[in-house]
């Protein structure tokens, strides 16, 4: 799933650079079906959050998903934002090396060659795609938000959503960068906290 949201927004962009640009009002029938595919998968995640009772450990991504799904739900209504989605799709990428980065810490490889060199790909994608494409649609907002369709809701939104983020990126730093005892980490939820993140 993550492989075929990469490539296909990644193309997109290349073959469209207009979705980059006019986030409001440019569309195309492939952004499109990306959105659908990809508000199919917020669903199902969602639901699996839900029916396996992990809820109240996720809380946080259940209202992520939510955040998400109300704004391509929007977008495939009323065929606008869809750009926007599809810049908000490249947080995708960093999600890449965020799940290698669990599956490695989950077989205890946390001293290997390979974890280090992915906690600084992490790093990297994270910013350049994930905090990057927040705060560009962010700016694209507050910068147009007198004329824009739902602005309100959109800047809420986002300002919920780079809160969210920022803190994540935060206990990366401190969980990879500016480790602390294991055992003080798991007594203050730390450890966990990273965990579930890294299985969104």
């Amino acid at each position: 799933m993550l492989v075929f949201q990469t490539d296909n927004f990644r193309n997109g962009v290349i073959i469209s650079p207009e979705l980059a640009t006019n986030i409001h009002s440019f569309y195309t029938a492939p952004a499109y079906m990306l959105i659908c595919i990809s508000s199919g998968y917020f669903v199902q995640d969602g639901g699996d959050i839900i029916l396996t009772r992990h809820a109240r450990g996720s809380w946080e991504f259940l209202i992520h998903h939510v955040l998400v799904l109300w704004c391509f739900l929007y977008s495939l209504y009323s065929h606008l934002y869809v750009a926007g989605a599809v810049v908000a799709l490249f947080v995708e990428v960093n999600s890449v090396t965020l799940h290698l980065r669990l599956m490695l810490k989950l077989a205890s490889q946390q001293s290997s060659p390979l974890y280090q060199i992915n906690k600084f790909l992490n790093l990297f994608t994270y910013i350049v795609f994930r905090l990057s494409a927040q705060f560009y649609l962010t700016y694209y907002i507050v910068q147009n938000y007198s004329w824009m369709d739902k602005g309100g809701y959109f800047l809420v939104t986002m300002t919920l959503m780079n809160t969210m983020i920022l803190i994540y990126f935060y206990r990366l730093l401190r969980a990879d960068f500016f480790p602390r005892s294991r055992a003080h980490m798991e007594q203050n939820g730390t450890h966990n906290n990273v965990k579930k993140f890294l299985t969104e």
